[in-house]
């Protein structure tokens, strides 16, 4: 009985904590009050895709416009996305924002079109000031700024006889005056040049110092870029992939001196986060199947189902105002020589159900077909590997975690897709901290130990769900072993999705702080 009694009180305080209720909610949040300063972004590519009912590219590159930027009609008004993440992203206008409809010879023209802008790109008004008006319209719904996909060519209706440095030169210091801070460049009849993916980084680094250009396709020109993306994954094995590419992207390449030297990895938010690499969110909160009732194949529902997971976003970001992204470095990247399998069998027989992959990417694929990608198990940044433990069915995760320059931790479990299912496994996991003493904690965990250099006697531990604000003292959730804090998984979950939006299914993100007698 007096065990049963015990437990009862443990149980209540568990709910209390959790709850808020023993919190006065006056304490200072541990996310700072500030914009996050690295380069991540919304791109409007996956928004398009849904609004023309997957309709093929040239669909999608035709409604990229004011009226879907800013409208207020059913699947319109894009800007008004990702309410509490909008101030820690760019928001960067995906293919064809500066092609005419029903043109191609103007990519790579970096030119607002009066077809599609209207309200912006109007007569008399200089290209400049026109992208300026557009970057305060879209600053004044809460953005960091505007940016804008890039084709990785000249166009031959605005080149005029001039050299391709005078070109970009110019369009450089359009951004300059404008405000215009990003070029996602891309694919184009220079994709594979490596010259002229370094050509754009000096000329941005000469003029226009506050543009982030962000290169993709060639790996070896990740030293000299300020920003390297992974480029394209389906969502179905996006985390197998994107852990594949990373292994490359870390492990092989350092920095030069006057590059940043940044990796983005795309939508995969929480490893960008857990890894100190940018993101390049796809995801947008309209969920369920297209506008004409079809499913939406970019964003399974029966797998992940990503656009139920917006929180993710905001967590991410938040987390990169403590811990900013930074520069790729080989000789302090830690990749596991042991790789995870996932796969996944074509059992849907309508191609409108499951035609992701149908050519696009890994060739034709058909009903049984087994498709098949692997990556690292473990990749890690300035610390040592993760120690995993299986569970009881012998899996684990992708796990990935990393010491931010800044000093602070961070680590995230990945989930798995194994025939037709998507699941983290919940296993005993334990990081080598060091003296940190902030924490970023992300997924789902048996336990997570943090081996510490710190006296922890009479810690106090504090947590709060990267969501929101509410700070709550743990310290009695969790248990302290000498230099070792033990933190369960249940805990982990339950505040890591405290403040999550109702009907938002995002797996656990929170940030840990640890207070010694001495601080």
């Amino acid at each position: 009985m007096y065990k049963i009694i015990l437990l009862t009180i443990f149980a209540l305080k568990f709910v209390l904590i959790v709850s808020g209720q023993s919190n006065t909610n006056t304490e200072k949040s541990l996310v700072p009050d500030k914009s996050n300063p690295s380069p991540d972004y919304y791109c409007t590519w996956q928004t398009q895709q849904y609004y023309s009912n997957a309709g093929g590219s040239e669909l999608q590159r035709a409604n990229i416009n004011e009226a879907n930027l800013f409208g207020i009609g059913f699947y319109q008004g894009w800007v008004n996305f990702y309410p509490n993440a909008r101030r820690d992203l760019i928001f960067v206008m995906d293919d064809s924002w500066d092609v005419p409809k029903n043109v191609t010879g103007e990519k790579g023209s970096l030119v607002l079109n009066s077809e599609k802008f209207p309200d912006f790109a109007k007569p008399g008004i200089s290209n400049q000031d026109a992208i300026k008006n557009l970057n305060h319209a879209i600053k004044a719904k809460g953005w960091k700024s505007v940016g804008g996909w890039v084709c990785a060519e000249e166009s031959p209706m605005f080149l005029n006889g001039r050299t391709p440095q005078e070109y970009w030169t110019e369009r450089a210091k359009w951004a300059k005056y404008s405000g215009f801070s990003y070029w996602k460049v891309d694919w184009g009849k220079k994709i594979y040049d490596y010259d002229f993916r370094k050509m754009l980084t000096d000329i941005a680094h000469q003029h226009a110092p506050d543009l982030n250009v962000e290169n993709a396709q060639i790996n070896g020109v990740i030293p000299v870029s300020d920003i390297f993306r992974t480029y394209d994954v389906p969502a179905i094995m996006s985390i197998s992939m994107t852990m594949k590419k990373l292994k490359y992207a870390l492990d092989k390449f350092t920095a030069q001196e006057g590059y940043r030297g940044l990796v983005n990895c795309e939508d995969e938010v929480y490893t960008a986060a857990a890894l100190g690499c940018t993101m390049g969110v796809m995801r947008q909160p309209m969920a369920g199947n297209l506008p004409n009732g079809k499913p939406d194949v970019s964003w399974p529902a029966f797998h992940r189902n990503l656009k139920t997971k917006i929180d993710e976003v905001t967590r991410a970001v938040r987390w990169h105002r403590i811990a900013p992204a930074f520069a790729v470095n080989e000789k302090e990247t830690e990749v596991d020589s042991a790789l995870l399998t996932d796969f996944w069998v074509l059992k849907n027989k309508a191609i409108e159900i499951e035609p992701w992959w149908f050519e696009s990417w890994t060739g034709l694929h058909i009903y049984g077909d087994s498709i098949i990608e692997s990556g690292p198990a473990r990749i890690s940044r300035r610390m040592p590997l993760p120690l995993v433990i299986a569970d009881e069915n012998g899996d684990v995760p992708f796990v990935v975690a990393s010491k931010n320059p800044s000093g602070a931790v961070s680590v995230a479990t990945l989930g798995r897709t194994v025939d037709r299912r998507y699941w983290t496994p919940a296993c005993d996991v334990s990081i080598s901290a060091g003296n940190a003493q902030t924490f970023g904690i992300f997924g789902y965990y048996k336990n997570l130990t943090i081996k510490t250099s710190l006296n922890l006697n009479k810690a106090i531990i504090k947590a709060q769900d990267l969501a929101g604000n509410k700070v709550l003292n743990i310290t009695s959730m969790v248990k302290i072993e000498g230099s070792d804090l033990i933190i369960p998984g249940d805990v982990i979950t339950k505040i890591g999705t405290g403040e999550q939006a109702k009907g938002d299914t995002s797996d656990p993100g929170l940030v840990l702080v640890i207070s010694t007698s001495n601080h």
